[in-house]
């Protein structure tokens, strides 16, 4: 595919070296390639990045953006986690990082007992003990409170790309905790869309549950992507790899997902702006169909 605009590496908790990325993604024929990794969560410094690794993870990146000038475009981003009170996009060390662009997300949803955050994506026992002591058993306050604290993010500190938006549905891919068409599930997604497009932030259709067999759809899900649509809200594919054979997985799909929805264009960032790029019909995964900025 032609852009990736959310990947990691082994400087958070993905697998290899910023450079097998990279090659990887030019025998793939990407043109541009953004590296993503999770951001530091200073102060407390509990993230898969450490504060100190911050300066390292740019210089990586900037020397690879010298060494592979001419064959492919690089740009530099964090995927910053949204705790209120504690970090955002407008946190200090994220500023001063000289960032391309920003990849905002919700993984953490209040705390323990202990204090800790507790993280909606962590498996039995821990998904469970977190609805139980935090929320009083009730997985439906559970995922109301996270579409919430997306809501704020987008509202008070908004990133340029919103991830992997029903993310929360991880541990929940045979319904066991909730129904997601649901009336008041259904209520809170479109709550948080409208927030989203007010905003003016980008939705990004995600296809890691697509590859890893998570689930068998994109996060988010159609119905979701559905109804970002129809408000206007920009789009973009990515696949949040974590290995290099990973950074186009899933594309196919999601594009074709798109094209069956009627969608037209995504927006892929051209080193300025986010800049629409035409889908091509029919997205094959081949060159006859890769969607290229626009200007």
């Amino acid at each position: 595919m032609l852009a990736n605009h959310h990947a990691h590496t082994h400087f958070s908790d993905g697998v290899g070296e910023p450079r097998d990325y990279v090659r990887q993604a030019i025998r793939e024929g990407f043109t541009s390639y953004g590296f993503s990794d999770h951001a530091p969560i200073a102060p407390r410094d509990i993230g898969s990045m450490k504060l100190a690794a911050l300066t390292d993870y740019s210089a990586a990146i900037a020397a690879l953006q010298t060494e592979f000038a001419g064959q492919i475009t690089l740009f530099k981003s964090l995927e910053v986690d949204y705790l209120p009170g504690v970090m955002n996009v407008s946190s200090p060390h994220i500023l001063a990082a000289g960032l391309d662009y920003t990849v905002g997300a919700v993984h953490f949803v209040d705390e323990l007992p202990g204090g800790q955050p507790w993280s909606f994506q962590r498996p039995n026992p821990v998904f469970k003990r977190g609805i139980d002591t935090i929320f009083g058993g009730s997985a439906r306050a559970m995922v109301e409170r996270y579409y919430a604290l997306v809501r704020e993010m987008v509202t008070q500190h908004p990133p340029d790309v919103v991830a992997h938006l029903d993310r929360v549905k991880k541990r929940n891919a045979d319904g066991t905790y909730w129904d997601e068409r649901a009336d008041w599930h259904v209520a809170a997604v479109e709550e948080t869309l409208d927030a989203v497009a007010a905003a003016g932030c980008i939705l990004e259709v995600n296809t890691r549950g697509i590859y890893l067999n998570e689930i068998t759809d994109t996060y988010p899900s159609r119905w979701i992507v559905e109804l970002a649509h129809a408000r206007g809200i920009r789009l973009q594919v990515n696949s949040d790899a974590h290995r290099k054979d990973h950074i186009s997985g899933g594309f196919a799909e999601a594009y074709g997902m798109l094209q069956d929805i009627g969608v037209e264009q995504v927006h892929l960032f051209d080193g300025q702006e986010f800049v629409p790029a035409p889908l091509i019909q029919p997205w094959r995964g081949d060159a006859a169909g890769p969607p290229r900025p626009s200007h």
